[in-house]
């Protein structure tokens, strides 16, 4: 392999109207057409408003409840459009299902569909968008399943290095917004703040971040009286709650335990023991990184919402307002596991991995993970990102002045 071809960005996605494939009797069904899609889907399809449609990347599956692809990059006559995509047996799903009046379903830009069987040339949401819509017929055989260039560097050489890499890159960002927050309001609100962020989680963090700005930590702990007094908990809970009043609140897809009432409860016990004495300082629990982690966990806080809550809350506010010595907070986060798996990374932890490795077992790579799907995967980036050049002796390449 020559060094051009090496450090070359992959290709962009296949256009839809590539290569001509006859129907047959494949299997049909949803199911089958996104795994089409998330194969690159070169089977003939045509957008029915005319225009000429390019796959750039194609997302990542969503499960739970939701559009089918989250993240999607595509091209309508050369001009980017970035959101979900949904897929259908048939046109009419759209609004069978009801995905026209639920705003889960706001985001879509593309509906690919195996028929249009009411002949419109868009789909339409009630929020006043129209969405393109293309029909993909099905292929002759199954097609191959896609694999980026990460996934042949990755069997080359791991990219845990890569991948922490990027993860520390995220702390430093997420550090640097944490420290212009506190020279205004002090590290404590920010924690709290940044707590609240997390706790909400990709449904409502909007939401949580506005409680957060609607009863910062001052207001919120004068709510209550100071502890060991009864029912403190309670009353900070129903301060936020209060708070969260009007809020647009979501529950779609979540488990109980992360509805958002339940956050909220949770966030109460934490303020409790953070903050017993009703002072908005720093908590004496949190003096020590090693134990933030332990010193998270609460009635609705588990070990694995402890540690989310100390990679995006506890290590930036601590980075950032300067509390903690530098080296020993990043050493921290090196040593600290992943909290858990998200869905959004399952495709790029299967193509990273190999041989049941899990290359986000540890919270910095998983922050990394997360850093590479947002700056490339979900920018039409593949091909492009740093994991996707193979280091130069990988692939036979010598070195300059070398072998």
């Amino acid at each position: 392999m020559s060094a051009a071809a090496a450090l070359a960005p992959a290709p962009a996605w296949p256009s839809l109207a590539d290569e001509p494939a006859p129907w047959d009797a494949a299997p049909r069904g949803e199911a089958a057409l996104a795994a089409r899609w998330f194969a690159g889907l070169r089977a003939p399809a045509r957008v029915e408003d005319g225009r000429s449609l390019r796959v750039r990347f194609p997302g990542v599956p969503a499960p739970g409840h939701g559009p089918d692809a989250r993240d999607a990059v595509v091209e309508l006559d050369g001009a980017e459009l970035r959101g979900d995509v949904e897929f259908h047996l048939r046109a009419s799903g759209w609004r069978a299902h009801g995905h026209h009046r639920d705003p889960a379903y706001a985001r879509v830009v593309l509906h690919v569909v195996e028929e249009n069987d009411g002949g419109a040339l868009a789909t339409l949401h009630d929020g006043g968008r129209a969405i393109a819509l293309a029909v993909a017929p099905r292929p002759a055989v199954p097609p191959p399943a896609f694999e980026p260039p990460c996934a042949a560097c990755a069997r080359l050489a791991p990219p845990d290095a890569a991948l922490e890499r990027l993860g520390l890159e995220r702390l430093r960002e997420k550090a640097s917004r944490a420290r212009h927050w506190a020279a205004a309001r002090g590290p404590a609100p920010v924690l709290h703040a940044l707590a609240l962020e997390t706790l909400g989680g990709r449904r409502n963090r909007e939401a949580f971040a506005a409680i957060a700005r609607r009863l910062p930590l001052p207001a919120l702990l004068e709510r209550a009286p100071a502890a060991p007094a009864e029912g403190r908990t309670e009353a900070l809970a129903a301060a936020l709650r209060e708070a969260a009043r009007g809020l647009p609140l979501s529950r779609r897809g979540l488990r109980p335990a992360a509805f958002p009432e339940r956050r909220l409860e949770a966030l109460a016990a934490l303020c409790a023991r953070l903050w017993p004495d009703a002072r908005p300082v720093w908590p004496e629990a949190l003096a020590d990184p090693a134990a933030a982690p332990r010193a998270l966990r609460v009635p609705g806080i588990g070990a694995a919402a402890a540690l989310e809550l100390t990679v995006n809350a506890v290590l930036p506010a601590a980075l950032g307002a300067r509390l903690w010595p530098a080296d020993e907070a990043i050493a921290r986060f090196r040593a600290l596991p992943a909290p858990a798996a998200y869905g959004q990374l399952r495709p790029l932890a299967g193509w990273l991995g190999g041989g049941g490795r899990d290359p986000f077992a540890r919270a910095a790579a998983l922050q990394g993970g997360l850093r590479l799907h947002d700056r490339h995967c979900a920018r039409g980036g593949c091909g492009a990102c740093p994991l996707s050049a193979p280091p130069p002796r990988a692939c036979g390449i010598a070195r300059e002045g070398g072998e």
